[in-house]
């Protein structure tokens, strides 16, 4: 019976694994925004303040999740390549050194999508799967390669 427990527990937790591994995220902007794709490594810039305008002219302003966030674990993962505690250390540096200030941050999805809808210029991300609602269009994410 003990053994049986041990092996639940083990295949509970493997599930567990593979569904944080799983974990995909949807970039969004607002309705009015003319973008449609960007590049990854575009994308990555944005959120690290590297890219301040749209081409079109209108101040960028990239919105994050809490670090604690699985969405913002995903992101940073998938778009930076990096780790949210790398991106963390990134931005203490950035900001002892007076450069430059991190994206706020919301703690839901819910928050972001009205934090784009209510400004043209937004960009945030939010789970896969999660109803976006009106005023918000989500952007497809290009490889370098393609």
């Amino acid at each position: 019976m003990r053994l049986l427990a041990v092996l639940f527990l083990h295949a509970a937790l493997i599930g567990a694994a593979d569904r944080r591994a799983a974990t995909h995220v949807v970039v969004v902007v607002n309705a009015a925004n003319p973008v449609h794709t960007l590049t990854r490594e575009r994308l990555s810039m944005i959120f690290l303040r590297q890219v301040e305008a749209w081409d079109d002219g209108p101040e960028i302003l990239p919105v994050d999740q809490i670090d604690k966030s699985p969405a913002r674990a995903a992101f940073a993962r998938d778009v930076h390549r990096r780790s949210v505690g790398a991106l963390k250390r990134y931005w203490q540096e950035r900001i002892f050194s007076g450069n430059d200030s991190p994206p706020p941050e919301r703690v839901t999805d819910s928050d972001v999508l009205t934090y784009v809808r209510s400004n043209p210029g937004a960009i945030g991300y939010v789970l896969e799967g999660q109803e976006l609602g009106n005023g918000i269009k989500a952007v497809q994410i290009l490889s370098t390669a393609e």
